[in-house]
Formats: structure tokens, C-alpha cells, sequence
């Protein structure tokens, strides 16, 4: 007999097959958001909780043996199976009944027992990892934990989780402090016993051990990552200061020369001037959209909302790609009525420009690209709608999750330097509004958003 179910990082189960009606006596809606170790003989509990341990810390398959204990008091052993799944998001177990049947023993204490086996479980695992009592009182921490810690022959045993993390408070305050960092992960600073600061990411869940309530905890070094991040916020800077401002004057100067400031220019120089300064703006505009979403990643990114004509910012997005719709020898055609947003009008000019940039790079020679807004009740829409080659239903899944650059001619799914989806995305959900896009092969692509009218 076969069992096939799936458990959270609690244990708790996600999904049963109908088979374990026959295995156990027990239906499948008495189980679902029950736990495993409820079922399980106590003697089985912390030998399945270490294979689940194992399991969700190394993405490994465990096997083990767990007898379940059936609502008529029979013990029916099983050998399980245990595999992690990212896409679930959760434990994948098998279980099958075991050839040989064993009876049910008198229950004992086994917690004892088994503390070096888990301590040898949680030694394995590549990241800081540990087990405190509710109290707040550290039982055991893996070797990873100990050497980040600088702890040396003296361990971290017995030591009051806020002695080691910044958590504050003492006594039962310490506890209820504990509270706040369950099930998600805190970014702190600590000291070392050798009093060097590190950083690290700490994360506290409660676990059944042998019948009693614990604490597992984990903390993984993150100074690397900081580091990086530092990098990356100078190497910014730099790109800005010593890349986007000289771009900028020049641009400057080449709009001053097409405006004849500089003297007259002949035909062929004109265009020639039009192409350049097109090249520096997308340039600019490359520089700015990885500026944007570094500000995505850090929190700061904002918006000033005020009442602003959707008709008028569709109509500026247009004017400023002038030429590249000539150079693509595209019409355009502006349907549907006015109506007022609560919009950030740089941010949407940004937003505008994207959509109609990417409909511009994608759509064939001669064609049109269309924009039609609509009057929703408490919203105004807008669609750019081109004749492109279209998106697959997994290039659709994948089109806002990261800013992408194009892969190939003619790819319907590639963005124009610096042209971030992502970003228009995360903006205008910043609104209050939303954006996606209906598309399949062959047919072109309509991006759409939505924005609150202004009342």
C-alpha cells in the first residue's frame, strides 16, 4: 500500500491520496492541515523531523521509518520517502507499509536519546542552525553556528538566545520578544565572542521535538552580500556622476546645434544630429532605469501623486519617440476620450514611453501601433496594442520578473536598453493601479495599465 502526500515546513499536511483510508483508517479530510507527527508513534516523531530537517536544508531525499498509529489503536509501520520540491514550496512524502508489521511499544522519552543523532543532522547542514527551548534558552547549535559565532571549545549551549542575537529584552520579555522574528527572516548586526561585528540573516520557526515545543533557528552570514551591495550602490554613483552627466551635456550641445544655436546645419546633417541625440537619450534613459531599479531593490523608490491628462502624457510619450517611429516607418493612431489620473507625470511619461519603445522595437516595417484608452468607473485604461510576432504563455509568466535586454531580432519578448518592464510594473503599482498584457504568437501583443481617475 502506497501513500503520497505533501507537508509544509511545519509538518502539516498540504495534499493526501485517497490511499490512506486503506493504510490507516483514516480519511483524507481528517489530515489535511493536520500534522504528520500527530500520527506518527512518539518513539518515530524526532527521527521523521530530522529527515524533514535534512531534507528542506540540503534539497536531498531522505528515507526513514515512521509507524502510524491508526485511530483503532493498530501501529502499521511505513517507510517513507522524503523529497523537497521549490516548486511546491513544500515537502513531497511516499510512504509504503513495511514488510514487517511491528506492534505498538510502551511510549518513553526518547528526546535524550536522540540529541547527538539531530546534532549530527544539524552539523551537516552548510548554515548556522539552532534549538532553543519557548524560554528562550539555546539547547544546541550546529558547528557552522558556533564557528561564526567565534565560540570556540565553549559552544553556545545553554545560552540565552538574545546573549547571542540582538533581540532584547531578558527573562519573559526576551520570550514575547521572540515572537516577532517567527517565520521570516531579520537582517541583524552581532558580535562574535572575539567582539568582531558580522552580519546575518536570522530566521526562527517552532518545531514539534518529541512532543515539545522548540524553537529552530538559523543564521546565515550575509557580510558578502553587504559588501556587494555597497559595490553596486558606489558603482552607481560613479556610472551617474561620470557617465550619465556628460551624456547629458552633450546632448545638450546637439540640441542647441539642431536649434541652430551653433550655427546651420544641412539636411543630411540634421539627421545624422536627430540620430545622435535618439542614441544619447536611450542611453540616459539606460543609466536611469538601472538606477530605478536598484531603488526597487532597496525600498526607496516613490511617487508624487496629482490629477494629470491621460490623453496629454499618452500624447508626450509619442512626440518624444518621433523619430524612431520614423525610423521604423510606423503609423500611429491615438483612440478613446481624455479623462484625469492620479499620476506622477515624470514616472508615467517613463512608463508611456517603455510600452510604446518596446511596441516601436517589435513591430514590422509599415504597420501600425495603436493606443486606445478606456473609461472604466473609477479607472482609465490604456492599451498599446502592435503587430508584432507575439508572446508564448511562458514569456508572458517571465516578461516583468527581471529588467531584460534583447535576445535576438525580431524577439517580441526582448526590451530596448534601459527599457525596464519591471520598473513600469513596480510604478504603477506604486499607483494604485495595475498593468499586464494579452498576447500569443502571431498575433502582436497588447500591454495594458490601469490608473485611478482623479476625482
Amino acid at each position: 500500500m502506497e501513500v503520497i502526500a505533501s507537508v509544509d515546513g511545519n509538518g502539516h499536511f498540504l495534499s493526501i491520496s485517497p490511499t490512506c483510508f486503506a493504510a490507516w483508517k483514516v480519511p483524507p479530510t481528517e489530515l489535511l492541515g493536520h500534522s504528520l507527527f500527530d500520527i506518527l508513534h512518539p518513539e518515530d516523531v524526532l527521527l521523521a523531523q530530522q529527515a524533514l530537517l535534512a531534507t528542506s536544508f540540503m534539497n536531498q531525499a531522505k528515507s526513514f521509518e515512521g509507524r502510524v498509529v491508526c485511530p483503532d489503536k493498530v501501529v502499521v509501520s511505513m517507510n517513507w520517502t522524503a523529497q523537497w520540491s521549490e516548486v511546491d514550496n513544500a515537502t513531497l512524502l511516499v510512504a509504503e507499509t513495511s514488510q514487517n508489521q511491528l506492534a505498538a511499544t510502551p511510549m518513553m522519552d526518547t528526546r535524550k536519546e536522540s540529541k547527538e543523532k539531530l546534532r549530527l543532522v544539524l552539523d551537516a547542514l552548510p548554515v548556522g542552525v539552532f534549538l532553543a527551548t519557548t524560554s528562550g534558552k539555546i539547547e544546541f547549535a550546529n558547528k557552522a553556528l558556533e564557528n561564526m559565532m567565534d565560540t570556540g571549545a565553549i559552544g553556545l549551549d545553554a545560552r540565552p538566545i538574545h546573549s547571542v542575537f540582538p533581540i532584547g529584552g531578558s527573562g519573559k520579555q526576551a520570550e514575547s520578544s521572540l515572537l516577532n522574528y517567527l517565520d521570516k527572516s531579520t537582517e541583524m548586526e552581532v558580535s562574535t565572542d572575539n567582539d568582531k561585528k558580522i552580519s546575518v540573516e536570522l530566521s526562527l520557526k517552532r518545531i514539534n521535538v518529541g512532543g515539545v515545543l522548540m524553537y529552530l533557528g538559523t543564521a546565515v552570514g550575509i557580510n558578502e552580500r553587504i559588501e556587494l551591495l555597497t559595490l553596486k550602490k558606489k558603482f552607481i554613483e560613479v556610472v551617474t556622476d561620470q557617465i550619465k552627466v556628460p551624456l547629458a551635456r552633450a546632448s545638450g550641445f546637439i540640441q542647441q546645434t539642431l536649434q541652430g544655436i551653433h550655427g546651420t546645419l544641412d539636411a543630411n546633417g540634421r539627421v545624422r544630429g536627430d540620430a545622435a541625440l535618439a542614441d544619447m537619450q536611450k542611453a540616459i534613459g539606460a543609466l536611469d532605469s538601472m538606477v530605478e531599479v536598484d531603488k526597487l531593490e532597496t525600498g526607496s523608490f516613490d511617487v508624487a501623486l496629482s490629477p494629470n491628462s491621460i490623453m496629454v502624457l499618452v500624447k508626450q510619450g509619442v512626440l518624444s519617440l518621433l523619430h524612431d517611429i520614423r525610423e521604423a516607418d510606423l503609423s500611429f493612431e491615438i483612440n478613446g476620450p481624455d479623462g484625469e489620473v492620479m499620476a506622477d507625470e515624470a514616472r508615467m511619461f517613463q512608463v508611456i514611453q517603455t510600452l510604446l519603445s518596446n511596441a516601436i522595437k517589435v513591430s514590422p516595417k509599415g504597420s501600425k501601433v495603436r493606443v486606445q484608452i478606456v473609461d472604466e468607473p473609477d479607472k482609465m485604461r490604456v492599451e498599446v496594442i502592435d503587430r508584432g510576432c507575439g508572446l508564448s504563455d511562458d514569456q508572458k509568466k517571465a516578461i516583468f520578473d527581471r529588467f531584460r535586454q534583447p535576445s535576438q531580432e525580431g524577439d517580441a519578448n526582448a526590451l530596448g536598453p534601459g527599457k525596464s518592464l519591471l520598473v513600469a510594473k513596480y510604478c504603477i503599482d506604486k499607483h494604485g493601479g495595475s498593468m499586464g498584457v494579452f498576447s500569443s504568437p502571431g498575433t502582436g501583443s497588447n500591454f495594458w495599465f490601469s490608473l485611478p481617475k482623479a476625482f
